[in-house]
């Protein structure tokens, strides 16, 4: 047998199990093992006349898929396929014959079987802009014919072993058509081609058309959202003007310069509120009120307030720098994870990355939003306790509830509204979805998101899922005041609290992980298919298994307000600790390798890591805040400290909003599939993060500066 015989009996073989396995639901790694195994069988199971045939009818389908136009049209009743796609498929093949270049153009175009199908390369787009420029007018013959993109879509089942958790895995073949060929056409044409195929019967496959979007008029929804961000531009623009030409140039030359003072003030949940401009004002204190909340929407001051790297002698510097590598990390994880589903590697580029021990930093990423878990709690009780202590005891708990939900829902509920309505019109290509990122608009469920339960009420429809985290952020705040009030006025009582919160939220994921048989990762071979699918559902986004760092945050930042940031440990305990914490740290991120590379961990091992590697990891990350807030954290502080963190930093929450959306309008762009290795990975990634971080900056600017600088103006807030 020839080398171009083999590989044609590779692609053969593949695809016809791939077929056969479709009605079975098999995972997609089984469906690429039993393709694998028939490969190296060489082909015994088949004569050498069914070889010859399915070769003809496989490696041909692109032209196949304009052949026998006879019998679609016979079967037009049946499949109820226009007269006018019939007679422009004629066209095709007549052109075809006269070698016109707009016919080889469509057959140019449509998906054809590509190399690596073993390696999970199941994507064969064709050229989606090739098609679309495709134009062909015949006045003799009455015929105008233009390029129509379609995707045929066979689905194989579901994997649930990958970054992503559960998809449907399906094999995707671009069909370029005459666009007087609708959808129902399209699925004649696909169902006489493939029983063109002589081994097995595939007359009742399950297959799907999915035709080009090529209008996208404006929705209602999309028109609405249109008119608020471009209201919110309005004021922008006049906010900013009004900044720059009276405040800053006009008035300036009237009045003398005055020293600058730091442009934020601390609230109890430990965030910062902006001022209305860079320098203190009382440069301008007879600013009226409608005057203030203009200079809220100025984008200049704003942006000096992020830009701006000043901060007082209190500040806990060591916040910017894991704030920044925090997000840097949820950003690389979902780099992967997002893209995994798109790369015509998959098989071999995951196989080859779990045998790295160093990737095992990047497949339990899922941690990294526990830093942030465990920054928040800390925060909040050490500035909680100050301002307590400033005031007797009193706090203003309205003002605490609601100064939290400002601070987190206005540009949260903006940017779902733009994501939601407008990423219909973000890009376009051969796989992006038509309506968008969200199903329906997020129409059903966006009200979940503005109350923060989307992670408790219909997960399966959740709008925006990666806003999991802020639900389960919002509960924690909603809750901490059952630690706190205990533990400022009674130690013990507090401790005893916060112990029982702790050991709830420890055996609730043991439980929940040990009934369900999970793994403990998604990347693991341990645990149970079912495990799988409910790992997401039942135990990542649950407040119940996740509140174990913010639990720690709380007790260590009560620690650093009973110690008033003045606690010097002895050398030797200070090392000790170190290592204990940098130990544990490492157990948590690189204990799961031997389980990740065919050496499965029990249901009882697992479940006792999913009960405590979050727990354990945040107690890391308050020991490193902890140490260097109190001056033992040596060159650690230093180099988290390090001045150009803070504006990353501040920057921080808007890049967890927008950075999936961002991925999302480049991968469903893409017009082949992505041939991901290390160097390509390295690029991803930085693009993804720069990428993220410019949006951000101009959310901010947009989103969330602004309503900081109108909560300050409307509650006249007293300065400290």
């Amino acid at each position: 047998m020839s080398y171009v015989q083999y590989l044609c009996l590779i692609f053969c073989i593949s695809f016809t199990v791939s077929l056969s396995v479709a009605h079975r639901h098999k995972p997609y790694f089984e469906v690429i093992e039993e393709a694998v195994q028939l490969t190296k069988s060489k082909g015994e199971r088949l004569n050498k006349w069914q070889y010859v045939q399915t070769s003809s009818a496989l490696s041909e389908i692109s032209r196949n898929l304009f052949n026998g136009v006879e019998e679609v049209g016979a079967s037009a009743t049946t499949y109820n396929v226009s007269e006018q796609c019939s007679y422009s498929l004629s066209a095709v093949l007549l052109g075809l014959s006269s070698r016109q270049n707009w016919a080889l153009q469509i057959i140019d175009a449509t998906g054809k079987p590509e190399a690596g199908i073993l390696d999970g390369s199941l994507r064969w787009l064709g050229s989606y802009d090739e098609c679309k420029r495709i134009s062909y007018h015949n006045e003799t013959m009455a015929l105008n014919i233009k390029g129509k993109y379609s995707i045929l879509q066979i689905p194989f089942g579901t994997s649930a072993n990958a970054l992503s958790g559960s998809s449907t895995v399906s094999l995707l073949i671009g069909l370029c058509l005459p666009d007087s060929c609708s959808a129902s056409d399209a699925y004649a044409v696909v169902h006489n081609n493939i029983g063109r195929i002589p081994i097995g019967d595939f007359s009742n496959l399950t297959f799907n058309i999915i035709p080009e979007t090529t209008d996208k008029p404006l929705t209602t929804n999309a028109i609405v959202a249109i008119v608020i961000l471009s209201i919110l531009a309005f004021i922008l623009i006049l906010g900013t003007t009004y900044d720059v030409i009276i405040v800053h140039w006009l008035r300036k030359k009237e009045a003398p310069e005055k020293p600058y003072i730091d442009p934020t003030i601390k609230t109890s949940d430990g965030e910062k509120i902006p001022l209305l401009n860079h320098n203190s004002h009382d440069v301008h204190t007879d600013e009226s009120t409608f005057e203030k909340l203009l200079l809220s929407f100025s984008a200049y001051s704003n942006g000096l307030k992020i830009l701006g790297t000043r901060r007082s002698s209190e500040t806990l510097g060591v916040l910017n720098g894991i704030r920044f590598l925090s997000i840097s990390w949820v950003v690389l994880g979902h780099s992967y994870a997002f893209v995994v589903s798109t790369i015509s590697n998959s098989g071999p580029f995951l196989k080859e990355m779990l045998g790295r021990r160093s990737f095992q930093a990047i497949a339990n990423a899922l941690v990294s939003v526990d830093s942030f878990f465990a920054l928040s709690g800390f925060l909040l009780a050490y500035l909680t306790f100050k301002e307590m202590e400033k005031r007797d005891g009193k706090i203003n708990w309205i003002m605490f509830y609601f100064h939290r939900f400002w601070r987190l829902t206005p540009a949260y509920m903006l940017v779902l509204m733009t994501e939601a309505t407008l990423s219909p019109y973000f890009a376009d290509g051969p796989i992006y979805p038509p309506n968008g990122f969200e199903v329906d608009y997020c129409e059903d469920s966006w009200w979940r998101n503005l109350l923060y339960i989307n992670n408790l009420v219909d997960t399966d429809k959740i709008c925006m899922g990666w806003s999991w985290y802020l639900s389960n952020d919002m509960q924690f705040f909603i809750l901490s005041p059952l630690m706190l009030i205990p533990l400022y006025y009674h130690e013990v009582a507090g401790i005893l609290v916060c112990s029982v919160f702790l050991l709830g939220t420890t055996i609730a994921p043991g439980v929940i992980s040990s009934h369900y048989d999970m793994p403990p990762s998604l990347f693991s071979t341990s645990g149970s298919a079912q495990g799988f699918l409910e790992y997401f559902n039942k135990y990542y986004i649950k407040p119940w298994c996740r509140m174990g760092p913010y639990i720690i945050g709380i007790l260590s930042g009560y620690l650093l307000y009973k110690t008033k940031s003045k606690l010097r440990i002895n050398r030797v305990l200070n090392l000790l600790i170190w290592a204990v914490a940098a130990t544990s740290a490492c157990l948590v991120l690189y204990g799961l390798y031997d389980s990740m590379d065919g050496h499965p961990l029990s249901t009882g091992v697992s479940a006792l890591y999913n009960a405590t590697n979050r727990t354990v990891w945040g107690a890391c990350v308050c020991w490193v805040i902890f140490a260097c807030a109190t001056g033992n954290g040596g060159p650690v502080n230093t180099l988290l400290s390090w001045s150009p963190f803070g504006p990353l930093a501040k920057l921080s929450y808007c890049v967890y909003l927008v950075h999936p959306v961002i991925m999302y309008a480049n991968y469903y762009s893409q017009r082949t599939s992505i041939y991901l290795d290390d160097f390509s990975a390295i690029y991803l990634f930085l693009g993804n993060l720069v990428l993220s971080y410019m949006v951000a900056f101009v959310t901010s600017l947009a989103f969330e500066a602004p309503m900081m600088g109108l909560e300050k103006v409307l509650l006249r807030k007293e300065r400290k």
